[in-house]
């Protein structure tokens, strides 16, 4: 754990000297020119992956970018990518952003696999793709955190008949600002929350009402399992990628002890590998806020990555 923070606090040295403050407001969705979008699912309907522009060779390895938006927000573009565009290509690395289904029509683990897939796609395109095929890497907002972090750890259970951990390919996360204890928030969330999970969380296919009260939810026996079986912290295992966690400690949408809880569940459950960062006075969403302190964290992500990238 001490390895992990020290590249992370040395990241965030280096990135804050580096980082200045006279960059314009961008688009809010931003698609560099020569992206090109691939459809990596036909059915039940068609989703999309923006595959950006190549780096400069040789290619450190690639980064798979899932936006946030309450796990409804529908389209491949990332918001803010053009603050990413150009760190992303002195570090030689490949960015993809992935579409999934969105609540409330699709709900719980649909989600999750939309992105599981879209991972495989990439592994299982390396080669068209020109990227090396065990270096990838996952960037999620919000409720893209919790999807690439549910993702890495749904991919790298391990398989008894296996010597290691499956998709060894997928090599580090960082999460920024995301809902990973979806029991908790359920039961002791802010209205806002509460809003946002009540449209996401499984129905009951034996129920008609699609509508319910939180307090029903937790009363639900059927609810509760569905909750343990996508949220995070009831899963973790010692087998997951290293990841990296993001927080403000301003945060009233997703408090900051989500992220707090999940690295200390993860390292009783033995697993070392998940470093975790305050970014104090930051509210959620804090990258929408453009400040050059902001950046830097997005340079130590960056960074963490690449460090992840150079192991076996």
């Amino acid at each position: 754990m001490s390895r992990l923070a020290a590249i992370v606090l040395a990241a965030f040295a280096v990135s804050a000297i580096a980082c200045g403050p006279g960059r314009k407001r961008p688009e809010l969705f931003y698609r560099p020119q020569g992206t090109q979008v691939e459809i990596y699912r036909e059915d039940p309907v068609s989703l999309g992956i923006n595959v950006y522009p190549r780096p400069p060779e040789p290619v450190a390895g690639a980064v798979i970018f899932i936006h946030g938006g309450g796990w409804s927000m529908p389209g491949t573009d990332m918001p803010l990518f053009s603050d990413w565009e150009e760190p992303l290509r002195e570090a030689r690395l490949q960015a993809f952003s992935i579409e999934h289904r969105t609540a409330p029509e699709f709900r719980g683990k649909d989600i999750v696999e939309d992105c599981i897939q879209a991972i495989r796609y990439v592994h299982e395109n390396s080669v068209r793709f020109r990227i090396p095929p065990e270096k990838i890497a996952l960037i999620g907002f919000s409720s893209g955190g919790h999807l690439a972090v549910m993702s890495a750890i749904s991919l790298t259970r391990r398989d008894p008949s296996l010597p290691r951990r499956q998709a060894s390919y997928l090599k580090a996360v960082a999460a920024f600002y995301a809902p990973l204890d979806l029991k908790d928030l359920a039961g002791a969330g802010s209205p806002s929350i509460k809003l946002l999970l009540n449209n996401y969380l499984p129905v009951n296919p034996g129920s008609e009402l699609r509508e319910r009260s939180m307090a029903q939810l937790e009363t639900d026996s059927f609810m509760r399992r569905a909750l343990a079986d996508i949220s995070p912290a009831e899963n973790v295992h010692p087998y997951m990628p290293p990841i990296l966690l993001l927080h403000g400690d301003r945060d009233t949408l997703v408090p900051m002890a989500q992220s707090m809880n999940f690295q200390q569940r993860s390292y009783m459950a033995g697993s070392q590998s998940v470093a975790f960062v305050p970014v104090a006075g930051a509210e959620h969403n804090f990258n929408q806020s453009r400040r050059p302190q902001i950046r830097a964290f997005e340079q130590a992500a960056i960074q963490f990555i690449l460090q992840n990238l150079q192991g076996p």
